[in-house]
This record gives structure tokens, C-alpha cells and sequence, in this order.
């Protein structure tokens, strides 16, 4: 194994027996009855197949994929708590695990037993996990409830002491499985800042979310799995996109067999608007960023530009100045409750801001509609991707048109604000001496 690779996996492959029945598996269980009838009383179910990916060192890994997918269990195939079925793994370096919720921790133990046992589990000794002990309860900050049974813990309490002791043994590998969400806005501020630690000091992260603005935050790389297969690895930007368009096409199928319809779902593709039904994955765009295009076909969107104040097309903006973004779409089909917006993200895809209209009137087909958007450039510095979309409001969710991210790319220059966007703080202090405060009391 390369000493420059964290995690390697090797045509790894997780089968489960599926029993109709629990009599079932008692059954199997009795296998001279099984061998007697020549039946089998369970079904395979493979949650992993073919699973090959390597992960060298310092990367912070996304994985992503709807529920049963096979995420949980290709994280605990790599944190040893599972066998794989086929195939063979190999990982670089002290792990540390934070699983769903109820993973790890004994219930009976109190936290303080739980914090010496976990450490135990990965060879750590008890008197180096006294001298982190400290350091795990003050992060964890649950107060007296160290010393109480993990079963009279609340959801919050347990997943704060899960991470504090998950961060503070020194892992080089930190296996992160949406348990943050549990925690309080404070306490995920607080978790956030030690994976950025983490992130600064070269250790590898591989971290599990269905909050993919949180995975576009912090993961470079990051792998999408459906049904137990990967389906695509790539930059965070381009896996998320994908995503996205597969749950709409998820959803879309729901809607429609909730309708009684026939399942016809079409994805709008970078060819020339032409309608597909497979999932496309985006080409390379001179500018380095992929456009993400979806939509029925239904319109068409066919320019988008930005304007300065005299009405010429621009990609370079001054912070502080106006300008205008505006696009043209040719309407293929009546529209009873049509709306349009944009958004403007970072190249890596966090969402910084957007405007979403009213709902419009009726637009008939054949029809052209133009939008525009006026704006104060209040970004800092940087390369910015625009977006923009039409949609149709109908009874039960928002249906896109022609829908298309990162359609263009722009640059902003001007004096650099303390993020990425300047709201206009003023800033006003006063100082009065001590003698002062007193006399006026």
C-alpha cells in the first residue's frame, strides 16, 4: 500500500440474508431441514458491490447517496466493526469513528466508563486516556452527567461526548457519519472548527451528509453511491450536481405514479436542449466549472448575459457597483403559474445568494420571456458562477423547465471585505475613564 494512501478498497462487496419471515431464519438455522426440502429461506442482498477507491492522505472525502445506498456500511467495513463479503481493505494510520447515533457506546457505562472503554477498543492505554480525559469533557461540556449511565443521556449529550472522545485520541483517519446533526448550532460550530484542526494539520477525513452544502464546504473530493454502487467520484461540485438531478428523477417518478401516470421523467441535457432519460453528467467548460443543466424541455433558456450601467455584456465587476442579469427563454408549452430566478455560488458550489420571482402570469406557447435581475455587487474579490432557471408552480411542488447552474462564470474586483460578502457594517466605539462612569452613576 502506497504510505501516501489513507484508505484502500479493493473490489470490496457486503452481502446480507434477507428472511421473509423470523420463523425463517430458525429454519436456515436447522439445516437438515433446509437440506431436506431443497429450499432456501432467505434471499441475498448485496449493499455493497464492487466497491474500489483509494483515499491518499490529508483529503477530506464526501460520500454521499440516499438512504440505503450502502454508506453506513461501507464506513464500518472501513472502521473494521464489519467483514466484507468479497474483497479487501486496507487503511494507513490510527481511525476514529463517529457513527449514527447509538453506535459505540455502551448504555449501562456511564460517560466516564464509556471514554476509558472506547479508548481501550482502540488500543489506546488508560493512563494516556486519563491525561485526555480532561480535554475530552471539557469539549463534550456536559457538566455532571460524566459520572451518569449513557442510557439517561439526550440525543445531544450523547453525540457531543461520541465526538469528544472521537477527536482528542489523536486519530490520523476521522470517519465522520452524519451524527452531527444532532448536536446544537453552537456545539456543530464548535465540531466544524476541529475538522477545519483537522483539516490544516493533513489529516484525513471521510465524511458522510445528506447536507450537501456542508459537503461542498468542506470535502475536496467526494463519491456518490446508489443501490450499493458507486456511480460516480469526481470534485464535490460535480458529484452534488449529480446528486440533485438523481433525486429530482426520484421524485418525479413519486409524483407521477402518486398521479396514476406512466414514469416519463426528462432530463434536460447540454446538447442543445434535448430531452434524455439518463443521467448526465456535465462536460468541461472553458471556464473550469461544469454547467448543471435540468428541466422538462418545456422552455428554454437561449442567452444569459450580465449588464453594466450602459447596457454593454461584462464577466468583470467593481464591488460596489449596479449591474444587471438578464436572460431569454423561448416558452414550448403553455405555462399556467411560471416563476424564474437566479443564484451566484463560489466555484466549489456554496450557494452565496438568489432571488426567486412571484409567480408570473400565463405565458402561452411560443412565446418569448426575458427576466432580469438588478443587482449591487457586494462580493468580495474572487471568481463567482452564476445561475439561472425557469420553473412551473404546480400543487404539489415546484417543476423545472430549463434549469441551468453555472451557466456563466464572472469576476469581481475591488477592496477585499472580511468574507465573502460585505453587508455595510458600520463601526462606531467610545471610551470614557473609570472616574467618568462613576460621577454620572
Amino acid at each position: 500500500m502506497d504510505n501516501n494512501i489513507a484508505i484502500s478498497l479493493d473490489n470490496i462487496s457486503k452481502k446480507y440474508k434477507i428472511y421473509n419471515k423470523p420463523q425463517d431464519r430458525l429454519k436456515e438455522a436447522l439445516w437438515w431441514v433446509a437440506l431436506r426440502r431443497r429450499k432456501l429461506y432467505y434471499r441475498d442482498f448485496w449493499a455493497l458491490r464492487d466497491i474500489n477507491l483509494e483515499i491518499p492522505k490529508g483529503t477530506t472525502f464526501g460520500i454521499i447517496g440516499q438512504n440505503g445506498s450502502g454508506k453506513s456500511t461501507l464506513l464500518q467495513i472501513i472502521a473494521s466493526i464489519l467483514q466484507p463479503t468479497t474483497g479487501t481493505f486496507k487503511v494507513n494510520g490510527r481511525i476514529s469513528v463517529l457513527l449514527e447515533l447509538g453506535a459505540g457506546f455502551n448504555k449501562e457505562f456511564t460517560g466516564r466508563e464509556n471514554v476509558f472503554m472506547q479508548g481501550a477498543v482502540m488500543g489506546i492505554s488508560r493512563k494516556e486516556m486519563e491525561e485526555r480525559f480532561d480535554q475530552i469533557t471539557d469539549f463534550a461540556d456536559i457538566g455532571v452527567f460524566i459520572d451518569q449511565p449513557v442510557k439517561t443521556y439526550s440525543s445531544g449529550m450523547y453525540i457531543r461526548l461520541a465526538f469528544a472522545v472521537a477527536i482528542n485520541v489523536d486519530p490520523d483517519i476521522l470517519i465522520v457519519d452524519e451524527a452531527l446533526a444532532v448536536g446544537d448550532a453552537m456545539f456543530q460550530r464548535r465540531c466544524y472548527r476541529k475538522i477545519e484542526e483537522f483539516q490544516d494539520s493533513g489529516k484525513t477525513i471521510v465524511f458522510v451528509s445528506h447536507a450537501m452544502q456542508t459537503v461542498l464546504t468542506l470535502c475536496s473530493q467526494t463519491m456518490l453511491l446508489n443501490n450499493g454502487k458507486i456511480i460516480q467520484i469526481g470534485r464535490s461540485k460535480d458529484v452534488v450536481n449529480t446528486y440533485t438531478q438523481l433525486l429530482k428523477t426520484a421524485e418525479e417518478e413519486y409524483l407521477k405514479r402518486l398521479k396514476g401516470a406512466k414514469k416519463e421523467i426528462k432530463i434536460m441535457s447540454q446538447d442543445e436542449g434535448k430531452s434524455d432519460d439518463r443521467l448526465q453528467i456535465p462536460e468541461n467548460s472553458k471556464e473550469g466549472v461544469r454547467e448543471f443543466r435540468i428541466g422538462s424541455g418545456d422552455a428554454e433558456i437561449v442567452d444569459v448575459m450580465i449588464l453594466n450601467r450602459a447596457g454593454e455584456s461584462i464577466t468583470t465587476l467593481e464591488k460596489g457597483e449596479e449591474y444587471t442579469v438578464k436572460f431569454v427563454a423561448h416558452i414550448k408549452k403553455d405555462i399556467e403559474k411560471p416563476v424564474v430566478g437566479m443564484h451566484i455560488s463560489t466555484l466549489t458550489g456554496v450557494n452565496i445568494t438568489g432571488a426567486l420571482s412571484p409567480e408570473l402570469k400565463p405565458i402561452e406557447k411560443g412565446n418569448i420571456l426575458t427576466a432580469v435581475f438588478k443587482i449591487k455587487m457586494a462580493f468580495s474579490p474572487g471568481v463567482y458562477a452564476l445561475g439561472v432557471g425557469v420553473a412551473e408552480d404546480i400543487s404539489t411542488h415546484r417543476r423545472p423547465l430549463d434549469v441551468r447552474r453555472d451557466i456563466m462564470t464572472f469576476s469581481v474586483y475591488g477592496e477585499k471585505t472580511q468574507g465573502l460578502v460585505d453587508i455595510d457594517i458600520s463601526i462606531d466605539t467610545s471610551v470614557e475613564s473609570e472616574k467618568t462612569t462613576l460621577v454620572q452613576e
